[in-house]
Parts: C-alpha cells; structure tokens; sequence
C-alpha cells in the first residue's frame, strides 16, 4: 500500500520537538510490550515522513557532503534491513558488490544515502508482502549502482522522488525498468581539499539505533502494515 506524504498540521520544527519529547521518554524497544511497539512504530512512521518531507522541501539544492566509501555504508545498511525485515517474515535477499581492486570512493551525504536506498525497500515490500525482494549492489569503474527489485511493479511517487534526489546530488542517476528500480552514484578519484572523512555505522550499531533510517523508512513502515493486516485480519474473523 503506497503511502502519500501530506503536509504536517504543524510546523515541521514543533513537529520534530513533540517527537523527540515522545522518543526521549519511551522505554527501549525491547523492552516495550506489543501495544507499546505498535505506538512506537507509528511514531517512526511519522518521523520518517517528516524527513522525507524536508527531502522534497529542499531537493535540487546543496548539501554537506563528507568523503568515502558507499559500499560498506549501504551493505551494513542491507543487512540490518534483511534482519529486520526476516522477523516479520519479508525474505530481503541480498547481492553485496563484489571485493576489487577499484578503491570506489566519492563525496557523499549518509543519511540521504540511507532514506534513498530505505525507501526503495519500502515500497518494493509493500508491493508485493511477504514476497521476495533482491537487493544488488554493482561497482564499476565510474559508478556504484543500487537496485531493488520486486515480485511486482512497485512504485512509491515519494520513495522515488528521494531516490531520484539522492542521485542528483551524488553525481548519478535514477533507473526504472520493469519491477527494478535503482540510482547511480558517481565515482571520484581524490576528495577536495577540506574534505571530512566518513566512518559508517556498523550493521549492528544500525539495528540499536531505532532512529536511523533503517527504522524510520523502513521497519517502522513494514511494522505498522503488518499490525494493521493483523488487527483487520482478527476482526474479519469476529465478524464471521
């Protein structure tokens, strides 16, 4: 189920402070009981929503960009996706970039990266539920490559509108064919002067961290739709 991003009733800045008020004190996922996790999920749902809205608000502009690698960024990010993901029963299969002597290294922004690539999941898992959906990541000489594919024809107007943004801004391109869609980012051989270099988060720092984008644009969202599915499918069942 595609979901449209409407404008908030509030600003976007009193919006973040009830938000973070509300994530500040509740208890740690883990410890949160069903009801609990359901509340907090749709929280994420609408914290990511407020972050794709400032995507959208500000595409076609400059950003903060820092030096490095994409490739493990974007695979520590898969992998908590596929983790995530397996325990509410949606099968992500991953096809990591391959070990070579290129040294891909660009200027880019993470957290774009991150809701980009979050996104294409999202919409690619509401397409077609509990269905497999393959992940593949190709370097090449001049461009890292990013493709989610689907069961079905997935499209997602908001989810690719923030893919297509973070092509631009990493020197690269959107794709679309048949149930795949991708973004490129550009390969650079040296970093400008001043460049700050980019450590990523680990696979597991990504799954303790419930406000990366692996949570907000991804978990959060799969999360509420399969408690909607639920509370539904059980009041069907009343019914009859």
């Amino acid at each position: 189920m595609q979901k449209k991003i409407t404008p908030s009733p509030i600003g976007e800045g009193t919006h973040r402070e009830r938000l973070a008020a509300y994530f500040l004190a509740a208890p740690p996922y883990d410890e949160q009981t069903p009801a609990q996790r359901t509340d907090y999920c749709r929280k994420l749902c609408e914290l990511g929503r407020v972050e794709i809205r400032e995507v959208l608000d500000a595409a076609g502009g400059s950003r903060p960009l820092v030096w490095g690698n994409p490739v493990p960024h974007l695979q520590n990010l898969l992998t908590a996706a596929q983790r995530l993901a397996a325990g509410l029963g949606y099968p992500l299969l991953l096809f990591p970039a391959k070990e070579t002597a290129i040294r891909f290294h660009t200027m880019l922004h993470p957290r774009l990266l991150s809701l980009a690539t979050a996104g294409l999941l999202r919409a690619a898992c509401a397409a077609a539920p509990k269905e497999p959906v393959w992940v593949r990541l190709r370097e090449q000489d001049s461009c890292l490559t990013m493709t989610v594919t689907a069961a079905t024809p997935f499209g997602d107007a908001e989810a690719i509108a923030v893919a297509k943004e973070c092509a631009r801004l990493h020197n690269g391109s959107l794709a679309q064919c048949d149930n795949s869609i991708g973004f490129s980012c550009g390969r650079m051989t040296a970093p400008p002067p001043g460049a700050h270099h980019y450590q990523c988060s680990t696979a597991q720092e990504l799954l303790r961290d419930t406000l990366s984008p692996v949570w907000t644009g991804f978990y959060g969202w799969l999360y509420s739709d399969a408690s909607f599915s639920s509370s539904t499918n059980s009041e069907s069942s009343e019914e009859s």
